[in-house]
């Protein structure tokens, strides 16, 4: 199985959709809403889910265009659960836009640990904060979605509120010790990769694990 991906956007993020029989999933939503609803509308599909890995707009926003059409389920961690309300942490006010979660939307809080069924497998969630205080990445299959924790040759930025330089470093050290160097790496910016590409050619990633 491989994603559908969508990437054309002003923010140039990644989102994701995992296709089982009819049903679908979404991983970040962020600025490819109306490129979603068309493809899932043209190949008769429904969405039933949606995944977040953080909670900042750039990932988050067209939530709302999804949830006119198709009535899903939200995962996020619960320590990003407070940006889904509030502009200044998800940061919406830099894109001088705003987001509003509906007050009937279906919300799942995710764990580390976590196991959640999709097709004749399931997504673990690896809770790697850095980046937000919930960030997190996404184990399926073959595949592990990264959002903004890990990059094709960069780690995320840790600058913004709830971020945090050794808290990062930390998740990166836990994620390559537990994560098989097999998984393609899909993450939230730019082209994808794969653990064992990163850990022979990722800068940060080999300072890491070196002095860890």
């Amino acid at each position: 199985m491989k994603p559908v991906i969508f990437a054309k956007n002003a923010a140039s993020i990644n989102t994701y959709l995992l296709i089982y029989k009819k049903k679908c999933i979404a991983i970040d939503p962020g600025f490819n809403g109306e490129a979603l609803q068309e493809y899932i509308e043209l190949n008769d599909l429904t969405l039933t889910d949606v995944f977040l890995t953080h909670g900042h707009y750039d990932h988050i926003r067209d939530i709302r265009i999804l949830a006119k059409k198709w009535d899903f389920n939200l995962y996020i961690h619960e320590l990003d659960q407070a940006m889904l309300y509030d502009d200044k942490l998800n940061y919406a006010v830099y894109f001088n836009g705003s987001f509003r979660i509906k007050s009937d939307q279906k919300i799942t809080l995710l764990h580390d640990g976590d196991l959640i069924s999709h097709g004749t497998s399931h997504f673990k969630v690896w809770h790697t904060p850095g980046h937000t205080q919930g960030s997190l990445c996404l184990e399926y299959l073959n595949m592990i979605f990264t959002g903004d924790t890990l990059f094709c040759g960069d780690l995320g930025r840790t600058d913004l509120m709830g971020g945090s330089q050794k808290a990062m470093n930390q998740s990166i050290i836990r994620l390559f010790r537990g994560i098989s160097n097999d998984l393609i790496v899909y993450p939230g910016h730019e082209q994808s990769t794969s653990m064992s590409i990163e850990r022979k050619e990722n800068p940060a990633v080999i300072r890491l694990l070196k002095t860890s």
